[in-house]
């Protein structure tokens, strides 16, 4: 009788997703308009918060701006870096906004990054993986 080899299958829940850091001084509500006309799509300022660990580990909600397409498959968050006092992603201070794209199936990274770059009130734009930072664990749904 021959032994059977046993396999162990290790799965990773964490799934790894692009994260767009935007330089800009227009306000949140006016970025989510400018990307709105600009990209055609539909930002709507979000009815709950992200609940994210500050540097003491004490919990802060974030307000952000969410598109979601069903025929497209696409969910889209829009944040701004600093709200109430306390930084979302603190190894990125200078920026002011993260675009975090869920599920993206719409644009190729490239794309989008130069899409964005021709938004009106947009300074900078810079590319991350959710690796990148501590904290998007959270920004998992």
């Amino acid at each position: 009788m021959t032994r059977v080899k046993k396999i162990k299958l290790i799965l990773d829940d964490e799934i790894e997703f692009p994260i767009i850091g935007i330089s800009s001084a227009l306000s949140d509500y006016r970025l989510a308009w400018e990307l709105n006309t600009h990209l055609d799509l539909s930002f709507q300022k979000g009815e709950d918060c992200f609940n994210l660990p500050n540097k003491n580990k004490d919990l802060m909600a974030y307000e952000y701006y969410i598109h979601e397409n069903e025929d497209d498959f696409s969910k889209f968050f829009l944040v701004k870096n600093k709200q109430k006092a306390s930084t979302l992603f603190t190894q990125n201070d200078k920026l002011d906004f993260f675009l975090i794209l869920r599920e993206n199936y719409v644009y190729t990274l490239e794309d989008l990054i130069l899409e964005l770059r021709q938004v009106n009130g947009i300074i900078a734009v810079f590319s991350f993986t959710s690796n990148n930072f501590e904290f998007s664990e959270y920004l998992n749904d």
